[in-house]
């Protein structure tokens, strides 16, 4: 294969030219009369003119319509017709290899090298040939590495030539999906952090030989808490653990591991071995999703269409390359690139982020009267965009794989200088066209999207020593509802008031739900002078039940006029006092001030204003208020996970750009209060953190004081 060479910038080719006429041009001879006028030569600019390339284009030895065309490295495109054929206009000026790339949705894309005397036109157009790829999926087909972030690793690795997108994507949660201890936690009912059967005793777990998460290995696990195996497989959890023997799985590993090789869906997360644990969603998991169905159910099992390649290989490869990607003008055998416009939609991220499911306990099923179709909403990022004002403007990469403008094209031109732009190392996109593979998220504080989503507004009057506070918060940035994603997330307000520094105490008004965290919970029917396991210090709140409920607009049935107040299911909340536990005797307390009168108690810490990154602490029942899509159990729990729940209790989530405005009331010592109002992003319900032993901040959103 020949290449032409890369071409220097066109101001400096122009002055070594004009500098060799100069010096080579004859001088005028004064006596000869008869000499011919010198004959002029081509300029360059004329010589580097645009000029059409008539291409052939063969599929399977046939001349092919509507195949795609362009110069690598340019946007124009054009397609052949009937016969094949199409008149390509090329660019000799382009600082780079001049290549025809032909691209259908059948076939890996190929190209021709422009010939170097094309511009004087040719005999016979220039001619490229494509072949359809085998479309099925080939199991036999295993998953390559993506390689060890900030490592070049080997051309075995997609991190040899794709530095800058593996350094990005070894850094986020796609990387961790499977290996996660939250997500390994909540499968097997286990709370990896202790690794003793001492401290599992002392938690109250139960300490037995299970299968180590990535390995396989036969290890000792603590048992403690619910999960999807002994929560869906009736047959064991009870004495013995369910891994490794259990036969329902959730369809957990379809998203959370996809690229366990051989079957793809229906996998046990405890076969994620190798790359498919420590790698999660990786490179060659998303790269051979060939099309989405947004009608089948989400992950590998169905939704995501993936096509492993099954001809006979090359380049040292099992199996001929395939790859599908964004770009249509990727002509290297090596990539055997097939573009796919999915890649630039947000239908690819649907793939996982978008799950409607039935009630999966056994023997369980959906309220008939709000579920007609047996299904629960669990996942709707994807609809509650694609419902909203930011559908199609702003699609999913928009903000979480933003452009990097550092980056010269996916294979790191920048970085690598392969001395030739073009058939080998890539052509030089526009700034910004290759992505960060970062799916910045919420928790991850570098993204600043916390900061970003949510705005606070206070109103606030002073009437006959009371102040009263009014603080709205709206959802200003994501183009979905906030909290979105995995059902467990929710945002609490916390709102106080001051007198020259001082506390105001809170004298009524919309609380923090019980989601905000409690230690323990009682009805008015209950004996409030007797809380098990409570401490001096500790404080119990009163809220009082109004009988009114939240008419709010929510996602789905919570806001389209299925469900009336009532059936959204969040009962007005008011704040009545505290009392301060001050002595304990056994399970009997002793109060700093009498309890009022109400109709809940939480047992709760004391809890000052927070700032970023402080523990998470039990805020149920202070002056503020709360939003989540909160999943409901058997028995009336609530903010089950996902596999546990039989119901949507409420959904009250902000969408987009929509707003909620709490009141607040506390008893005023001056004429001029100050409010401070903090909004608190919280990824797990706090009782369940602390059972599993994980780690629960309070991620501080926005805060404002007035």
């Amino acid at each position: 294969m020949t290449r032409s060479a890369r071409r220097a910038p066109l101001p400096l080719f122009l002055l070594l030219v004009s500098v060799a006429g100069l010096s080579c041009a004859p001088e005028p001879d004064d006596d000869d009369t008869t000499s011919e006028p010198p004959t002029e030569e081509p300029t360059p600019e004329e010589s580097l003119e645009p000029f059409p390339l008539p291409v052939l284009v063969l599929l399977d030895g046939e001349p092919a319509a509507g195949v795609s065309l362009g110069q690598g490295g340019l946007p124009d495109r054009w397609e052949t017709d009937d016969d094949g054929l199409a008149e390509v206009v090329i660019d000799p000026s382009l600082d780079a290899e001049h290549w025809v790339v032909a691209s259908h949705p059948d076939a890996r894309q190929n190209g021709a090298e422009v010939p170097e005397d094309a511009a004087d036109g040719l005999a016979e157009p220039v001619r490229i040939e494509l072949t359809r790829f085998d479309p099925s999926d080939n199991p036999d087909y295993e998953f390559r590495d993506p390689g060890i972030p900030g490592e070049a690793g080997t051309t075995a690795q997609c991190n040899h030539c794709h530095q800058t997108i593996a350094d990005f994507w070894g850094a986020s949660p796609h990387r961790t999906t499977a290996s996660n201890p939250t997500v390994q936690d909540l499968y097997a009912g286990v709370r990896s952090d202790l690794d003793t059967e001492g401290g599992c005793a002392e938690a109250g777990g139960d300490w037995r030989v299970g299968l180590e998460p990535g390995t396989g290995a036969a290890v000792g696990r603590c048992y403690l808490g619910d999960g999807v195996l002994p929560a869906l497989n009736l047959d064991c959890g009870d004495t013995e653990p369910c891994d490794g023997v259990a036969t329902e799985f959730g369809a957990c590993a379809d998203c959370h591991a996809p690229g366990i090789d051989g079957q793809l869906g229906g996998r046990d997360l405890l076969d994620a071995t190798g790359f498919a644990y420590t790698s999660g969603v990786h490179c060659d998991v998303c790269h051979r999703i060939e099309s989405i169905d947004l009608e089948a159910e989400p992950g590998v099992a169905g939704r995501l269409h993936l096509v492993r390649p099954s001809e006979p290989g090359g380049f040292g490869q099992p199996f001929l390359p395939l790859v599908f990607g964004p770009f249509d003008d990727v002509p290297t055998g090596v990539m055997g690139a097939v573009a796919r416009p999915h890649f630039h939609e947000a239908i690819l991220c649907a793939g996982c982020h978008e799950q409607e499911q039935p009630v999966l306990l056994p023997g369980e099923v959906a309220d008939p009267s709000r579920w007609p179709d047996g299904r629960l909403p669990i996942h709707t990022t994807y609809s509650e965009w694609r419902d909203g004002p930011m559908n199609p403007a702003a699609p999913c990469h928009s903000c979480h794989m933003p452009p990097d403008p550092n980056v010269t094209n996916a294979a790191d031109q920048q970085i690598f200088d392969a001395g030739t732009v073009g058939f080998v190392s890539g052509w030089l996109r526009a700034p910004g066209a290759v992505r960060k593979h970062a799916w910045y998220g919420p928790r991850q504080p570098e993204s600043g999207m916390l900061q970003l989503a949510a705005s606070l507004f206070i109103d606030k009057e002073v009437a006959n020593g009371e102040l009263t506070a009014r603080v709205t918060t709206k959802n200003v940035g994501p183009g979905h509802a906030i909290p979105t994603g995995e059902p467990m997330r929710s945002l609490l307000l916390l709102v106080e008031a001051r007198c020259d520094g001082d506390l105001l105490a809170p004298s009524g008004g919309d609380v923090v739900p019980d989601y905000g965290g409690a230690l323990a919970t009682q009805e008015a029917s209950e004996d409030w002078s007797l809380w098990p396991g409570a401490e001096p210090g500790q404080i119990v709140r009163v809220v009082e039940r109004t009988g009114a409920w939240r008419d709010y607009t929510g996602y789905g049935p919570f806001g389209d006029g299925t469900f009336d107040a009532v059936a959204k299911g969040v009962e007005v909340e008011q704040y009545v006092g505290e009392s301060v536990i001050e002595s304990v005797d056994g399970d009997l307390v002793t109060f700093d001030v009498p309890l009022p009168e109400g109709d809940i108690a939480y047992l709760v810490e004391p809890a000052g204003h927070p700032s970023d990154g402080d523990d998470a602490l039990a805020r149920a029942g202070a002056p503020g208020f709360g939003f989540a899509r909160v999943l409901g159990g058997v028995g009336g729990a609530r903010m089950v996970p996902h596999f546990a729940a039989v119901d949507v209790l409420s959904d009250n989530r902000l969408l987009p750009q929509q707003e909620w405005t709490s009141v607040h009331r506390f008893a005023a010592t001056c004429a001029e209060p100050t409010v401070q109002a903090t909004l608190v992003h919280r990824a797990y319900p706090l009782p369940l953190a602390r059972e599993r032993g994980w780690d629960l901040i309070e991620s501080v959103m926005v805060e404002v004081v007035r």
